[in-house]
C-alpha cells in the first residue's frame, strides 16, 4: 500500500485519505452491479486513528468498538443492500444505524471489490491452498470509459500530468497510460470568442495530437475538469467512449493447479484445515483425483455453470441438495464450506496486510474478537469456539554489530497493553551483520510473543530498513536477508493483528542496552 499523495506524517488521516487507501487494494470499480461498497456512514472529514475490523456489523461487534475507542468500523459484507424505510430500535438493522450516528462512528465496507481485487480474498483462498497458475474464475469488467481529446504538442505534458493526476490512465500495475497520434486540427473561431490560436472568422489548421487514455467511470468527472482546465484551448475538443474491457487478473473465484492431485475426500479435508472451518462436505466420487480446482469465498452457487468449463471442483459456500444434483450434470464436483467462516478466515489474512499499510499512517487496526457466524455445526471436529480473549503485547526489538560484520547480539523488551514489562532478552548470535542482528531480533520477539499467547502483536523498531522492508514499501535486494523476511512475514501472520513501526533510537534504549550487555559479556568472557 502506498501513502495517498495528500497525507503527510503528523497529520490525522482522514477517512477520504483512508477511502483511497482502499481502493488502491480494492477498487471500488471492482464492485458487482448493486454492491454497496464504501462509505456506509460518517463524514469524510473525520478522522481515523482506530479501526476494528470484522466480517458484518453485529450488536457485538458495535459494543467492543464502542468500548475499545475504535473511530471506524470496516467490514466485507455491507450493512446496507435494501433501502431504509425507518430507523425503528426495535429492528436490527436500523438500531446498529442508529448507534452508529448517535456516536459519530465511521463505517466502511469492502465486499466484492475486496473479493475480485489482485491480492484479495479469493487469491489468498487460492494461494493458502497451494494452486499454482491462477486466474479469474469470472473476469471483471474493467469499469472504465476512454477519454480522447486533441491537444496542441506543446501542451500536452501539462495535459497529461492533470489527467493522470485526478485518477485516469492506469492499467493493472501501470500508471500514466496513454497513446498518442499527430495529426491536424481544423477550426474557424467565431465573433465573441478568445482562440489561444489564429484568429476571429479566419479559418485555422493547426498540428494537434489525439491523445487518448482509459477513465474509471467513477472518477470521469474530475477527469473531464481537469483536461479542460489544463488545456489552452478556450473550447478543447474531447470525446468519452464505453469500453467493455474485461481485467485479465481481477474478477470473483479464482482457478488454479494443485502441485499433486489429490483425492476429492482428502482435499475436503485440506480445505477445512486450511481455513479452521468448523466442517466441509463434498459431492461427487470422493475418491476421484482431482488436481484443476476453482474456489470463491463466499456464495458461489451462481459460478457453477463457468467451473464446470475450467475446473472439476469449485470450493465455495451456500450450497444445498439440487446445487450437487445440478453439479453432477456436469461432471463437476462441489466442496461445501461455511459461508461465514470461509470469509472470514480470508478477510482476516486481507486486513492483516492492510494493517501494516496504515501503520505507516499512525493508524491501528484490530481484528473484532467478538464477531460469530450465525450457524453452529457439529461434526467430525465438534463445534469449533472463536477465543473470547484477545492479548495484545508489545515488542520492542534491537540488534547490533561490532564490526559489521562482527560479533552481533539482539536485545528484545516484551511489554503489555498497559506499558509492564513482562520479559526481556540478550544474548549474543554470533558473527553477523547490523541489519542480520535487526531481523533476527524481530524474529526472537515475535517468537516469545507467540510463546504468550499474544493474538496482537505492535513491534517497535529503530532500523528504518527493517520497518519499511517489513510493511513492503523496500524491496529485500540482499540475499543473506531474504530467508530472515521471510521467516518473520510468516511469524507475523500467525498473528490476528501485527502492526510494526518506526522509532528514534533514543526512544529504544532499553533494547539497545540489552544489545550492549549481551557484547561486552562476551567480549569479558573471552569468546
Amino acid at each position: 500500500m502506498t501513502r495517498h499523495a495528500g497525507w503527510s506524517q503528523g497529520v490525522d488521516l482522514l477517512v477520504s485519505d483512508l477511502l483511497m487507501l482502499l481502493d488502491e487494494r480494492a477498487p471500488a470499480v471492482l464492485a458487482e452491479p448493486g454492491d454497496n461498497c464504501g462509505l456506509l456512514v460518517g463524514d469524510e472529514r473525520a478522522a481515523v486513528r482506530r479501526i476494528l475490523a470484522a466480517l458484518e456489523l453485529t450488536d457485538a461487534v458495535l459494543d467492543e468498538a464502542l468500548s475499545s475507542g475504535i473511530d471506524t468500523i470496516l467490514t466485507h459484507h455491507p450493512l446496507l443492500f435494501s433501502p431504509v424505510n425507518s430507523l425503528v430500535e426495535s429492528r436490527v438493522r436500523e438500531r446498529l444505524l442508529r448507534r452508529l450516528v448517535q456516536e459519530r462512528m465511521t463505517m466502511i465496507a469492502c465486499h466484492t471489490n475486496a473479493d475480485s481485487a489482485l491480492g484479495g480474498l479469493a487469491d489468498i483462498a487460492g494461494a493458502a491452498l497451494g494452486l499454482q497458475g491462477m486466474e479469474p474464475l469470472q473476469s471483471a469488467a474493467a469499469g472504465w470509459c476512454k477519454l480522447v481529446g486533441y491537444v496542441p504538442p506543446e501542451a500536452l505534458d501539462v495535459v497529461a500530468a492533470a489527467v493522470f493526476a485526478a485518477g485516469g490512465g492506469g492499467i493493472g500495475n501501470y500508471k500514466e497510460c496513454a497513446f498518442v497520434t499527430k495529426g491536424t486540427g481544423w477550426f474557424t473561431p467565431l465573433p465573441g470568442s478568445n482562440p489561444t490560436i489564429g484568429e476571429v472568422a479566419r479559418a485555422e489548421r493547426t498540428p494537434e495530437v489525439r491523445w487518448e487514455t482509459v477513465v474509471p467511470r467513477a472518477r470521469l468527472g474530475g477527469v473531464v475538469r481537469a483536461f479542460v482546465g489544463a488545456h489552452p484551448y478556450e473550447e478543447p475538443a474531447f470525446d468519452i467512449y464505453p469500453v467493455d474491457d474485461v481485467l485479465p487478473h481481477a474478477g470473483l473465484g479464482r482457478v488454479g493447479t494443485l502441485a499433486e492431485p489429490l483425492c476429492l475426500c482428502d482435499l475436503a479435508a485440506k480445505t477445512a484445515e486450511t481455513f479452521e472451518l468448523s466442517s466441509a462436505a463434498w459431492s461427487g466420487d470422493g475418491a476421484r483425483r482431482v488436481v484443476r480446482v476453482g474456489v470463491l469465498p463466499g456464495s458461489g452457487r451462481s459460478a457453477m455453470a463457468t467451473a464446470a468449463g475450467v475446473c472439476e471442483v469449485l470450493i465455495t459456500g451456500d450450497l444445498g441438495y439440487h446445487a450437487a444434483e445440478q453439479a453432477a450434470h456436469r461432471g463437476l464436483c462441489l466442496i461445501d464450506v461455511p459461508h461465514g467462516e470461509f470469509e472470514w478466515w480470508t478477510f482476516k489474512k486481507w486486513t492483516e496486510v492492510l494493517a501494516g499499510g496504515l501503520a505507516a499512517c499512525d493508524v491501528g487496526l484490530s481484528i473484532s474478537r467478538e464477531w460469530r457466524p450465525p450457524w453452529r455445526r457439529t461434526g467430525e471436529k465438534g463445534e469449533r469456539r472463536m477465543p473470547s480473549v484477545s492479548l495484545k503485547l508489545r515488542v520492542w526489538i534491537d540488534g547490533g554489530s561490532r564490526g559489521n560484520p562482527g560479533p552481533s547480539g539482539i536485545g528484545v523488551v516484551i511489554e503489555d497493553a498497559h506499558g509492564g514489562v513482562l520479559e526481556t532478552v540478550g544474548r549474543v548470535i554470533g558473527v553477523g551483520t547490523n541489519n542480520v542482528a535487526e531481523y533476527r531480533a524481530l524474529v526472537a520477539g515475535l517468537e516469545l510473543a507467540q510463546a504468550r499467547g499474544a493474538s496482537e502483536v505492535e513491534v517497535l523498531s529503530d532500523s528504518e530498513l527493517l520497518v519499511k522492508q517489513m510493511r513492503g514499501e523496500y524491496r529485500v535486494k540482499n540475499d543473506g536477508l531474504r530467508p530472515l523476511h521471510a521467516e518473520a512475514r510468516e511469524r507475523a501472520a500467525r498473528f490476528s493483528a501485527f502492526s510494526i513501526r518506526h522509532i528514534d533510537r533514543n526512544q529504544n534504549a532499553r533494547a539497545d542496552a540489552l544489545v550492549n550487555r549481551a557484547l561486552d559479556e562476551h567480549e569479558k568472557a573471552g569468546l
